[in-house]
């Protein structure tokens, strides 16, 4: 009985961190989004993860010509590098920001339409990160 109940305990306390990772990179990622939408940028959420150093996620978004795009993906706490390239549909790459920070953006404006590919890397840290596009 004790061991189950030290497990549950052990669970409960991993749960509550992992919850207070999101909240803190999501409350991030509004104060990024607040900022954005001051440069006149329409903000849409993509999507959050939790990633280990050196993993990354990649994402797939149609990007069309004559409108601009800002990516940006905002870790957590224990976030301390967090990277994105962005590559066209041929995997011909356009940008990056490869700044030592926990939040990374980067402004694409393409030449053609199509499916261009975002990757967040997690260069050093391991903790929650939440992405977040605008466009104007």
């Amino acid at each position: 009985m004790k061991k189950i109940l030290i497990s549950m305990l052990f669970i409960a306390i991993s749960s509550t961190s992992l919850l207070a990772d999101r909240a803190t990179a999501n409350a991030n990622a509004i104060i990024t989004a607040i900022y954005l939408e001051g440069y006149g940028y329409t903000i849409q959420d993509i999507s959050g993860r939790h990633l280990r150093t050196n993993h990354y996620r990649t994402y797939n978004r149609y990007l069309y010509s004559g409108t601009c795009y800002a990516i940006a993906s905002i870790g957590d706490d224990d976030v301390r590098d967090l990277d994105i390239q962005v590559w066209d549909r041929n995997w011909n790459y356009i940008t990056s920001d490869s700044d030592s920070s926990k939040t990374a953006v980067v402004e694409v404006c393409p030449r053609y339409s199509g499916t261009y590919r975002f990757r967040t890397r997690m260069y050093s840290g391991s903790g929650y990160f939440r992405m977040i596009m605008g466009w104007k």
